[in-house]
């Protein structure tokens, strides 16, 4: 079957490494899977924008992932690609010129303004992004994050299939710092009756059908996601040495944290059951790691460290960790607790089970699909249980063993392999329809 995926958020990825996030690597490991498969006759495109198109065209330029696919150009892309490039090289040369050649900067300045009318009559053009005989010959159009583009709505005889990720701003508003439910929108909208939708996990696809339902649920096909490669049971004591050093963190046992630092991620609660399970069993050599950027209304973290002054050196916050420093981070944990509210997937736990760690999480939306029965789940809400929980961990050797197996075992059931499968087998149920 000929496959035309969107790589638009692999364009924006590779010029803004702060956007290579859990759905970057998502688009990234399922466009490698659909390449890799004898299944699939596999193009690109990036319908999204004339900058998201000439980003992934230079992701695809320096990638050693994908150097026998082809994004095909119309003319009026290479056109405006050069267009751009001339207008880079004048702004350059404008910016050096000197004041005794008035003569040559006028030139410049008018050849430049030219060149700019040209680009926005060009770039207003947005319905030629992807290359009309490049559609012609695709039966699967795939948009794995952005909205379905007009240029494909208005080809009724595709079968388009759009990816859906979460529901979470529209459900749950109150966990972003701006009406942040816009694009999500926008990428809902873009549905029409005959589309297709892939989601990541059946609560998606359960919230999807619930919140809409004039969408056809058997048109919603879930493609669990899997961990990558880069997390594994990290067995060597001076690696696991060597990063809590980098990272500054004590030769003693900890429970581990990683996540975005925002209110969804309940990290604050964390903070008060670890301080509880201390004072109240007289635990003074566990610690609390915190891993992850800072996102939104992340003071509410650091408010609650400042609360306990006495533990304050207990809880250590690392900031951003190279994900090649990960495996070991994770294998080195006593424990990994992740008692966010709501997600559409979960990968952490679920990287942290690949590494052989016991997991806490939450027994809300998609992670009881992720976790089974090989990690402890808790409500988000109920201190005592996590106390509790943490506290079994922490007492019991054979029990942190025996979750350790249990969460090796767990994620085997999950690889983009699969994942990749059961893409295709969805394209192929659509055809076959």
């Amino acid at each position: 079957m000929k496959v035309l995926y969107d790589i638009s958020v692999l364009g924006a990825g590779y010029y803004h490494p702060r956007a290579r996030t859990g759905i970057f690597r998502v688009v990234e490991n399922i466009a490698y899977g659909l390449a890799s498969s004898k299944e699939c006759d596999l193009s690109f495109c990036a319908g999204e924008s004339f900058q998201q198109l000439n980003c992934s065209l230079d992701y695809l330029k320096f990638s050693s992932l994908f150097k026998e696919i082809s994004l095909p150009e119309t003319d009026i892309i290479k056109i405006k690609r050069g267009l751009d490039t001339k207008i880079c090289d004048l702004n350059l040369e404008i910016s050096n010129i000197g004041n005794e050649a008035q003569l040559r900067l006028l030139y410049l300045k008018i050849w430049r303004k030219l060149l700019y009318s040209t680009d926005k009559i060009i770039g207003d053009k947005s319905n030629y992004l992807i290359c009309p005989k490049s559609l012609e010959q695709t039966d699967i159009f795939h948009s794995p994050f952005y909205p379905i583009p007009e240029q494909i709505r208005q080809r009724k005889n595709k079968y388009v299939f759009l990816t859906v990720y979460d529901l979470i701003p529209i459900m749950f508003p109150q966990f972003f710092e701006f009406n942040e439910d816009h694009l999500l929108k926008k990428i809902l909208d873009s549905l029409a009756p005959e589309s297709w939708v892939i989601c990541i996990s059946d609560s998606t696809k359960n919230d999807l059908c619930n919140k809409f339902p004039e969408i056809d649920p058997l048109r919603v096909f879930v493609t669990p996601l899997a961990a990558s490669e880069l997390f594994y049971p990290c067995n060597d004591p001076e690696q696991i040495s060597s990063i809590r050093k980098k990272y500054n963190l004590p030769e003693a046992p900890y429970i581990l944290s990683l996540s975005t630092l925002e209110p969804r991620k309940n990290i604050d609660h964390t903070i008060r059951c670890f301080v509880k399970l201390s004072q109240q069993e007289h635990i003074k050599d566990l610690y609390l790691v915190l891993v992850g950027t800072k996102g939104w209304d992340y003071s509410k973290i650091f408010d609650e460290i400042s609360h306990h002054q006495y533990l304050k050196d207990r809880i250590i916050v690392t900031g951003y960790v190279a994900d090649e420093d990960l495996a070991a981070l994770y294998s080195g944990a006593m424990a990994f607790v992740y008692p966010s509210f709501y997600e559409g997937f979960g990968l952490p736990p679920l990287e942290a089970m690949q590494c052989g760690v016991p997991v806490i999480t939450s027994n809300t939306s998609s992670l009881p699909e992720v976790v089974g029965d090989a990690g402890i789940m808790v409500s988000p809400t109920d201190a005592d249980a996590l106390c509790q929980s943490m506290l079994e961990i922490y007492n019991n050797p054979s029990l942190r063993e025996t979750m350790s197996l249990s969460s090796i075992e767990r994620s085997k059931q999950f690889s983009w392999e699969k994942c990749t499968q059961e893409t295709i087998n969805a394209y192929k149920t659509a055809l076959s329809s």
